[in-house]
């Protein structure tokens, strides 16, 4: 069994991946590093300089989910983990969900979504090296190797989009309110199409409703209500990642007009998304 969690990253992803796989008989992996361990060599292929690609073209979605997510891959961790469910949990996700869906009628996706406001706080550093990059830099930082890799797969305007001819005079904050938009969209069509296989959790639910958060994360992989979830998120605090050089972006009062303009527009589109959805 393989199911996969998707969001935009900084969503506390590591942290869920790590509570996961503590529970008998699965094994969770992020970004294919079953827990977080990327120490080892991880058990499913990756695919983070695919993912913009895969954006770019169903087609080459579809083929990077039978090159990387096929049947054998997918034994093959289970195999190697001794376990029966097998849930990757990632940011690249949401450019290959669909292939997924239409490739394994069994998959269910739990995606999860935090305000576009904090996301963009959360993703960018100005200065210093990003341990965490998932948002896109500065146009003027100078990026560490590690960092230019990982840009290398980070989704960005389509060519026939009007957000292309923007791109280059925008900076982090423009680029990551784009990145949002763009990444729950793909999220929340997939909910719209697939809807008995596919949830939406808000981020803020981990902290205001607890409780529900982790039920509705349980339920979604019907794994059994009677784990010892509270041992689980004990064990797993210590994977909680922080932005350990704080928020450099300020809180949008501070924003020029046309940052707040797109960040509402950004919220107003996803928002709708969701009554649509709900209704």
């Amino acid at each position: 069994m393989f199911h996969i969690i998707a969001s935009t990253g900084r969503t506390a992803t590591t942290y869920i991946a790590n509570v996961l796989n503590q529970v008998d008989g699965v094994a969770a992996c992020h970004e294919g590093y079953l827990g977080s361990d990327k120490t080892v060599d991880p058990i499913l292929p990756l695919i983070n300089v695919e993912n913009h690609l895969c954006y770019k073209s169903p087609d080459i979605a579809k083929k990077v989910v039978l090159e990387k997510r096929n049947s054998q891959a997918i034994s093959d961790a289970l195999g190697a983990t001794s376990s029966n469910v097998l849930i990757d949990v990632a940011y690249y996700n949401p450019t290959i969900m669909r292939a997924l869906l239409e490739e394994y009628p069994t998959l269910c996706v739990l995606g999860i979504i935090r305000s576009c406001e904090d996301f963009v706080r959360s993703s960018v550093s100005l200065t210093g090296e990003d341990l965490l990059p998932v948002g896109w830099p500065d146009p003027d930082k100078d990026l560490t190797e590690r960092e230019k890799f990982i840009s290398l797969g980070r989704i960005k305007p389509l060519r026939s989009s009007a957000a292309k001819a923007a791109w280059k005079s925008w900076g982090s904050i423009e680029r990551n309110i784009w990145l949002w938009r763009e990444t729950n969209t793909l999220i929340l069509k997939c909910k719209s199409d697939y809807s008995s296989r596919v949830s939406v959790l808000r981020f803020d639910q981990i902290k205001q409703d607890s409780d529900r958060f982790w039920a509705e994360v349980f339920g979604r992989f019907d794994l059994s209500a009677s784990q010892d979830i509270e041992g689980y998120l004990h064990q797993a605090t210590r994977y909680r990642n922080k932005k350990t050089a704080g928020y450099q972006i300020p809180d949008s009062s501070k924003w020029t007009d046309n940052q707040r303009r797109l960040l509402h527009e950004a919220v107003v589109t996803i928002d709708r998304m969701l009554e649509s959805i709900n209704e």
